[in-house]
């Protein structure tokens, strides 16, 4: 009777680690939104800009994911700029493939008015780091004052 506790006991710890690896355990009720407060605690609204730019992206609306997504920022005013991170977002898509997914991984919070968010975009064949800075704004509400992207997403590991 030991034995065949013992026994259920391996077995268990077996399947557990199994599925643990396998990324299959179950991630219990939790919707998107409060997951992504919780990774982030930062303000509802420049979640839901980050959210609104990708999925534009996703649908291939690039130029207004960056339009809308920019807003009344002064970053419109350095339209040279833009354009380069427009061009670059395409020359991403086409070496790495269309984003499919993306996800919040940090955030800094200087203040309650500057917040730097990162993301992850999962693309076709590789995946891009995003990094976007927020300012609130006292006459503009939160604006995107800094957009940047890179494929080193290795830099999300702490160095051992």
């Amino acid at each position: 009777m030991k034995t065949a506790i013992i026994n259920l006991v391996f077995l268990c710890l077996f399947v557990f680690s199994a599925l643990a690896q396998e990324g299959r355990l179950p991630q219990g009720d939790v919707n998107e939104k409060t997951k992504k407060i919780g990774v982030l605690g930062v303000p509802q609204d420049v979640l839901d800009k980050c959210q609104n730019f990708f999925d534009k992206i996703i649908e291939g609306k690039i130029e207004k994911a960056f339009d809308d997504f920019i807003g009344n920022s002064p970053l419109k005013k350095k339209n040279e700029e833009i354009q380069k991170l427009i061009s670059e977002t395409k020359r991403a898509n086409n070496l790495y493939g269309t984003i499919r997914s993306y996800e919040p991984i940090n955030a800094e919070i200087v203040t309650e008015s500057f917040i730097r968010v990162r993301y992850l975009a999962y693309h076709t064949d590789f995946p891009m780091r995003w990094v976007f800075t927020f300012y609130k704004s006292p006459k503009l509400g939160w604006i995107v004052v800094n957009i940047r992207f890179d494929d080193l997403s290795e830099f999300f590991f702490k160095e051992d």
